[in-house]
């Protein structure tokens, strides 16, 4: 990673989506595989370069729901100022939910700021 990147911080809008694949490690216990592919955000060719980061280093996301580690991949399918995540304890730790103003979670629109790091990603024991 580029150590100029420290301190770089963009806002994001994550879209989450659920994968079969990912589903199937998690149900079958193999904590490791889940983990490798849940703890991914897939960010814009132009978000990748605003973060001064390559495909593959890390990024801590934050809300006021919470914070996470993650590692950031190239999609050049994204929208810049979107990203995807699939549906998991990473995810889920940066879902806001207010029931006075929806009756359900926010999962398709999360909102984060994020920023490059040299942190761990996230282990799932912290969940």
């Amino acid at each position: 990673m580029n150590s100029s990147a420290e301190g770089q911080e963009i806002s994001l809008v994550i879209v989450t989506r659920r994968d079969i694949f990912q589903w199937i490690n998690k149900v079958k216990g193999f904590e490791e595989q889940y983990r490798d592919q849940s703890a991914v955000v897939w960010l814009s060719p132009d978000d990748i370069k605003a973060l001064k980061i390559e495909d593959g280093d890390r990024i801590r996301m934050k809300n006021n729901a919470g914070a996470i580690v993650v590692q950031a991949k190239l999609d050049s399918s994204c929208l810049q100022g979107f990203a995807f995540m699939l549906v998991s304890h990473y995810s889920s730790k940066l879902v806001e939910y207010d029931p006075r103003k929806a009756k359900l979670p926010g999962f398709k629109r999360i909102e984060v700021l994020a920023q490059p790091t040299e942190e761990y990603i996230t282990p799932i024991s912290e969940f």
